[in-house]
């Protein structure tokens, strides 16, 4: 009893330590306060923690990690006790505390002293040292436990607060422990909390301290803004005011007709715009420092406007623009205001230029207005200035910041790129001094309009800045107005710029025309005297500056901006040789400028300086970047200007020699492959060397090239076949006449010259082709004297004859005519000599493709298809599969089960390839296994249920349970295959009516195999798909069967498909000796119909499916069809209009005691009455009534009508097309008749059926908890029935087996119609037993192993990753290896019980080591591992990757790509075989 007590004392006193520490949290303000606010929450707590200090740690920040440099002591519980000083007191029995430690020096005190300290029942380890071990937390990063002097203890804990990148150590806490309690976990665990509430106080101090020092700083920097914009703007002034005043005085002294006297206009220009801008700055500090001096004086404000506005007529006339000041008459609208207007002159001054100079700065066209007039607002007069223009417009995303100090529109289409981003800014503040306010409309394309208001009257006004004399109006005033006045008139520069609309072109579209194409001649660089150069800059003073500095070294052109430039070079006749741009300009700036002269091939070599105010590393690496060959900031030196000029011109010209060599190379190597190729395809050798030498001609500047035969039998002596001569040469007659017309192949004249060398083999030939070389010479074939070039033709070591060039003879050959005409002669004889060597290539080649042809082409589509498609579709349904079951909405769920249909569609289209294939391969073969007929015909027709429920198409499968077998012998992919073919067709190429699947027994066979004194049961089974669908054309049916034969009428156009479908079907029924054939009628419907044999198995192979099952089912009821007597009473009505759906259903009913099939609700109605009249009791149990859209009303009529006839018990299932409108038609009826009712989804199948009269069994006992109790109970009920033999395992294909043990478990689940999916997920998971253990993951394709990986992690398990065979092969054996040195057991079976990798799943082709070797491989290894279970993972679905996975020792193998499904019933079956 006295324990509890104790520990429950001892529970509230540290809770209430901890919440000390936490509420305090909030209250630190920086890393010292927050350390007193822990040390005095822990002195309240002096029991568990006698005593605490903490050492805040100052660290260093490098490249790479957070450094720790000093320690600070910051506090101590025993603080409150100094009172000196605030210095500490520390108590003589803790170990030496300094108040600061340095821990970048290396520490010479050994920490390798631990004593054994008997703590109540328990002993620890304590470090024995002479000062806190600092540096050893930091080290070690966690705490330590030390022996004070006194024989008490204290715990040295490291405090970590989180960084933007890592956790970084802040400080070291320093606890007492309490001698009279245990150092236990409890104990420890209590001071691990106290250290996290440090840390978070710790955090929030730093967190607080720093926002305190941000703030400072930044309030710091405006200061310093302010002030350094004043000092600025004062300093500037006073030498502007020296620079204007004697500048004035000179340029009244000289005359116009001066040089100087233009340059001196610049600089007095210039130097009032710099003026204007410190003016504007002075403003803007003096504004947001209150220092602006202002003096309101009473001002006729029309009169005033008017003066200010007219000063821009005279730019309005220049510049083509309608002008409009829209003032009244001055007295007459003093007259209309109340209350006098008090204004001060030089701001107003300064509203109205700023406003004006951007309307004339933003105009191209149109008409600009300022307008005056009188509004009221609250009873008082209101005076409107407003500007507008008829402009380029401002974006909607720009008038928000507009008013924005600095803010710039960036504009393409201005007059000018020049200003501040302050003006707007300024006029803002310069309204809002006067009481006013300023508004802005503005509209692309169609102009902006300012608004600004002014109150009348001064009580708005400080009082102390109202001038109420009107004779303060001085001269010296009405002077400061006229050079305000200067400065914005003369920034206003655009009135020069007129060179553009000079070259302004009518249309709009010449300045997206290509260079390339319209203005130029092949010749890019045109050379003169002088080289010229093209000035692009927005600014005229520096355009007129650079003009004069350049002109007398060069010829210069001008452009005011980047598309003026453009415009310029469309209109020159030869290109300059250096362009020198600004950057910033309107309409086009430099860099678009640069990127349109080095995207067009002909302006790409002109050199191209950037002359910008832009300084800066970016704005000049931009530059170079973009292709500027420099890059020049001003201001600028002349000299160094025009020097750059010289060198960039020479660099070009010299770029320009290179390009020009390769591009000769480039047209030699054209010409050398262009006579080779004219050579072989000419059949006629004559033709060809004609051809040959005219092109030759093209390149070598001569008279003539010709090519004679030499000392030929058949020809005449040195016969000349070619020749290419200029027509301005006179040629004589014997020229042309010994020019020959037979027409001789390569193969003639090779024989004819092997034939006459051969009788005169004894004599000596020179075969040199050496080119020789003839100045002033006289030509034997030509009779003239020539300087010619001549080189010997030699064929297959035979000597043949010459190719010649002739010159006049006073010219002489460069070295470079002679070097081509050696390449062209040497050209000339390798491709003669190749010609039959090529066509004995030619004709080996062809052989050998036409044995390999057909073989090869089957085996790359086998290949390619298997692998390359379905690696990508293997990460598609990979990832669809595992988040399909997420928490997702109702859109995003369609969402991905469209993607999941279409990827299926996809990997179905791509078996149908690959099992074409094979089945041209003859590689397909049946695989025989023990089935469930009945499982299979109903899963492959609710494949199709959603499309066929979609387009309305009553699907129906139709068989009799009595005679048709449940289980047979067969191979269930192939049939399941060719079922999907037709039914697949019928859904496509049905828009309405029916489609009816019929299987029945066609034929019964007994065989005596002789085995084991068995036999065995042959079975042919007829199945039928017809449909009222389109049917097929009477020309297309005999060739429906060949493979990729499609209809392609106009009816069916829009369907799409491979053509594969039906011709695959009938080669898998011939390959099961099964017959197939068609009836159709165009515009009625087809039916498709195939004989398949089937085996009856023995009963061993029955029982074992019978294991599968989610109830126990005896084997003779199961074969027999005997339903349990529960079920078998229950009477049933059945309501459907469509006859053929009324006899399908009624065949799944046959073995019930009653039921009542009408296709008419009134004809259920009446019966149900007739029996409640006859026998006082309700007539039916269950009631399946068909529900359409149209019959809604109807049916609900019918519902409650039976309803209150078979009382509240009856038990109504509607059965209705899987669509979203009929879900919710039926979800509204189901909630209006209420009771016991529920839906099921067209097809109606036996499983279906009879699920509901087992639901409505479940439902009279227990009906709210259905759904758990069916779900909960199968598997719970059936997980040990999924243990099997593993070898069973590996021949059932699991990847689409429909008699998968998890296969059924989803049935069974589905057919229970659960529709709360949380209820699935958890009880999903009671189908494995999750233990510690591993999957090894093998793959060397990287987006393959991580979905293998999440999909598996989806799961529940655990997974280590491998990506090569040796990978997986060392980290088995490394695994093993470890649990050998750690684990001292000896017996195999119990070692193998802790190796924590269970399975390994693997990629069958990897590149390096392959998944077949890394199987041999760990088969072959000597040790108890060798045996673990491997899973094959392949893209090739052949039988002969089976069988080598097979060979090499794998469990089993998976055909990629895997959904998780599938991934889950791998590991549900090595679950039960106890792998995992």
């Amino acid at each position: 009893m006295s324990q509890n007590v104790t520990r429950k004392i001892l529970i509230n006193r540290r809770l209430k330590c901890l919440s000390d520490l936490g509420n305090r949290i909030k209250d630190a303000d920086s890393l010292k306060n927050g350390c007193h606010i822990i040390m005095n929450a822990l002195q309240k707590n002096d029991k568990d923690i006698p005593f605490a200090l903490i050492y805040l740690i100052d660290n260093n920040k490098s490249e790479t990690n957070f450094e720790p440099r000093v320690a600070y002591l910051s506090a101590t519980t025993f603080d409150s006790d100094s009172k000196v000083n605030d210095e500490k007191l520390i108590p003589d029995h803790l170990l030496e505390t300094p108040e600061v430690i340095d821990l970048t020096k290396n520490t010479y005190e050994n920490y390798n002293t631990y004593i054994e300290i008997r703590r109540n029942t328990t002993n620890h380890s304590f470090l024995k040292c002479k000062s806190w071990p600092i540096d050893l937390i930091i080290r070690k990063d966690e705490h330590v436990k030390v022996a004070l002097n006194d024989e008490s203890q204290a715990v040295l804990f490291p405090v970590k607060i989180q960084s933007v990148e890592k956790k970084i150590l802040i400080a070291t806490l320093i606890c007492g422990i309490n001698p009279s309690r245990p150092l236990d976990n409890e104990y420890m665990e209590f001071l691990q909390l106290v250290v996290n509430h440090v840390s978070s106080i710790l955090a929030q101090g730093k967190l607080r301290e720093e926002e305190k020092k941000q703030l400072e700083m930044l309030a710091d920097l405006n200061r310093q803004k302010v002030t350094f914009f004043q000092s600025v703007s004062h300093e500037l002034r006073t030498p502007l005011t020296l620079m204007l005043s004697p500048l004035e005085e000179t340029i009244n002294l000289c005359t116009q007709e001066e040089v100087i006297h233009s340059h001196l206009q610049i600089v007095q220009r210039n130097t009032r715009r710099l003026l204007k801008l410190v003016t504007n700055l002075l403003q803007t500090s003096n504004i947001e420092t209150g220092q602006l001096k202002v003096q309101y004086r009473e001002t006729n404000i029309a009169k005033l406007t008017q003066e200010l506005a007219s000063n821009f007529n005279n730019m309005a006339s220049k510049l083509n623009l309608n002008y409009i000041i829209d003032i009244p008459n001055p007295n007459d609208f003093n007259q209309a205001l109340k209350n006098k207007v008090y204004l001060d002159h030089e701001l107003y001054e300064t509203i109205i230029y700023n406003l004006c100079s951007n309307a004339f700065k933003h105009t191209w066209s149109g008409n600009i207005k300022v307008r005056l007039y009188i509004d009221h607002e609250n009873e008082r007069d209101i005076v409107i200035l407003e500007v507008s223009d008829t402009g380029i417009g401002i974006a909607e995303a720009d008038l928000k910041n507009l008013f924005q100090r600095f803010y710039r529109v960036e504009s393409q289409q201005s007059r000018s790129y020049e200003g501040t981003g302050i003006g707007l800014s300024l006029v803002k503040e310069l309204i809002t001094i006067h009481g006013g306010n300023i508004t802005v409309t503005s509209k692309i394309g169609k102009g902006t309009t300012f608004k600004c208001q002014f109150p009348t009257g001064f009580e708005h006004l400080p009082i102390n800045q109202v001038c109420l004399n009107e004779d303060d109006d001085t001269l010296n005033n009405d002077h400061q107005l006229n050079l305000n006045q200067q400065l914005y008139l003369e920034d206003l520069q655009w009135d020069q710029n007129n060179e553009l609309t000079i070259r302004e072109c009518e249309s709009k579209d010449i300045i997206n025309m290509d260079i390339d194409e319209t203005f130029f001649s092949t010749n890019v660089f045109h050379k003169t005297t002088k080289n010229t150069v093209l000035i692009v800059d927005d600014n005229i003073d520096m355009r007129n500056y650079i003009e004069g500095l350049l002109k007398k070294e060069f010829n210069v052109y001008r452009a005011c901006d980047g598309r003026d430039a453009w415009l310029l070079l469309t209109s020159l006749p030869n290109l300059p040789d250096l362009i020198l741009s600004d950057v910033m300009m309107p309409n086009m700036n430099g860099y678009e400028l640069l990127n349109k002269l080095r995207s067009s091939a002909k302006t790409r070599l002109i050199p191209v300086i950037l002359l910008t105010a832009k300084a800066g590393e970016l704005s000049s690496m931009k530059g170079l970047e973009d292709g500027a060959n420099d890059y020049i900031v001003k201001p600028f030196n002349s000299r160094q200007l025009i020097a750059r000029i010289h060198t960039n011109i020479k660099l070009s010209q010299f770029r320009y020699q290179i390009i020009s060599h390769r591009c000769r190379q480039e047209e030699v190597k054209q010409l050398l492959i262009s006579i080779s190729n004219t050579i072989l395809s000419e059949i006629n050798f004559m033709d060809a060397l004609s051809k040959v030498v005219k092109k030759v001609h093209q390149i070598i500047s001569c008279n003539r090239i010709f090519i004679v035969l030499c000392e030929l039998s058949e020809i005449q002596n040195r016969t000349m076949i070619a020749l290419s001569e200029d027509p301005e040469v006179n040629s004589e007659d014997n020229i042309i006449s010994n020019l020959i017309s037979d027409q001789l192949t390569v193969d003639q004249i090779l024989g004819i010259c092997e034939s006459t060398t051969s009788e005169s083999s004894n004599a000596q030939e020179d075969y040199s082709t050496e080119v020789d070389v003839s100045h002033n010479t006289h030509c034997i074939d030509t009779s003239r004297q020539v300087s010619m070039l001549s080189a010997r033709i030699i064929a297959n070591n035979k000597y043949l004859g010459w190719i010649k060039a002739h010159k006049s003879p006073d010219i002489n050959w460069d070295d470079t005519e002679i070097e081509l005409f050696q390449q062209i002669s040497n050209q000339i004889n390798v491709t003669i000599n190749s010609v039959k060597l090529l066509k004995e290539k030619i004709i080996k080649e062809a052989h050998i493709k036409a044995i390999q042809g057909a073989n090869s082409v089957k085996t790359q589509i086998l290949a390619n298809t298997s692998h390359e498609l379905r690696t990508p579709l293997g990460a598609i349904i990979g990832i669809l599969s595992s988040i399909k079951d997420d928490n997702l909405s109702a859109e995003q769920k369609d969402m991905i089960d469209i993607m999941i249909h279409s990827s299926d569609n996809a990997l179905f289209t791509v078996n149908n390839i690959l099992n074409a294939a094979k089945l041209e391969a003859h590689k397909i073969t049946l695989d025989c296994k023990t089935l469930d007929l009945f499982d299979l015909l109903e899963s492959t027709i609710e494949i199709f249920e959603e499309n066929s429920g979609n387009k309305q198409v009553e699907l129906i499968l139709s068989y009799d349970t009595n005679s048709l077998p449940k289980f047979v012998k067969s191979d269930p992919e192939r049939l399941k295959q060719i079922l999907m073919h037709l039914l697949s067709n019928s859904v496509k190429f049905t828009k309405e009516g029916e489609i009816m699947m019929k299987i029945f027994v066609k034929s019964l066979d007994t065989v005596d195999e002789n085995l084991e004194n068995q036999l065995t049961k042959k079975v042919k089974l007829l199945v039928e798909v017809s449909d009222t669908g389109i049917g097929i054309n009477p020309e297309f049916m005999q060739h429906m069967w060949e493979s990729y034969s499609r209809v392609d009428t106009s009816i069916i156009r829009q369907h799409c498909g491979t053509g594969l479908g039906l011709s695959i079907s009938k080669q898998l029924v011939e390959i099961n000796n099964g017959e197939i054939g068609a009836e159709s009628k165009l515009g009625e419907g087809s039916k498709f119909w195939f004989t398949w044999n089937v085996e009856l198995p023995p009963i061993p192979a029955i029982s074992k499916i019978l294991k599968y099952a989610d109830s126990p089912i005896q084997l003779e009821d199961a074969i027999n069809h005997i339903l349990p007597s529960h079920i078998r009473l229950k009477r049933i009505l059945l309501i459907h209009p469509i006859e053929s759906a009324r006899i399908a259903i009624t065949n799944f009913l046959k073995n019930f005691e009653r039921v009542g099939v009408f296709d008419t609700c009134g004809k259920g109605i009446e019966a149900s009455k007739y029996h409640k009249e006859l026998y006082n009791q309700a007539a039916y149990d269950i009631a399946f009534i068909n529900l359409y859209e149209k019959d809604a009303e109807e049916v609900t009529k019918a519902a409650l009508e039976l309803r209150q006839i078979n009382s509240d018990n009856l038990y109504i299932v509607f059965m209705i097309f899987s669509n979203s409108s009929e879900k919710a038609l039926v979800k509204k009826l189901i909630d209006t008749i209420g009771g016991r009712s529920t839906r099921i989804f067209k097809p109606i199948t036996y499983k279906k059926v009879i699920n509901q009269c087992s639901r409505h069994n479940i439902l009279e006992k227990d009906f709210e908890n259905s759904v758990s109790y069916n779900a909960k109970n199968f598997i719970n009920n059936n997980l040990e029935k999924f243990k099997f033999d593993f070898e069973t395992a590996f021949k059932i294909n699991l990847a689409s087996s429909v008699t998968s043990p998890l296969n059924i478990c989803k049935k069974r689940m589905a057919d229970c119609e659960i529709e709360n999916m949380d209820e699935i997920r958890a009880t999903k998971s009671r189908l494995r037993t999750i233990s510690n253990k591993y999957i090894l993951c093998v793959d060397d394709n990287p987006m393959d192993l991580e979905i293998t990986q999440k999909n598996l992690e989806e799961l529940g398990y655990s997974t280590l990753l491998a990506r090569s065979g040796q990978e997986a092969i060392d980290l088995l054996q490394s695994k093993f290896e470890l649990l050998n040195s750690d684990c001292g057991i000896s017996d195999t079976e119990d070692k193998l019980k802790y190796f924590d990798i269970s399975i390994v799943l693997m990629d069958c082709k990897m590149s390096d080591m392959s998944g077949f070797d890394t199987s041999r491989a760990i088969r072959s290894l000597n040790s108890e591992i060798s045996d673990i279970p491997i899973v094959g993972l392949s893209a090739s679905a052949t039988e002969e990757t089976y069988n080598k996975c097979k060979e090499s020792g794998m469990n089993y193998c998976l055909v990629k790509p895997l959904k998780i499904e599938q991934f889950n019933e791998i590991m549900t079956l090595c679950n039960a075989n106890n792998f995992i």
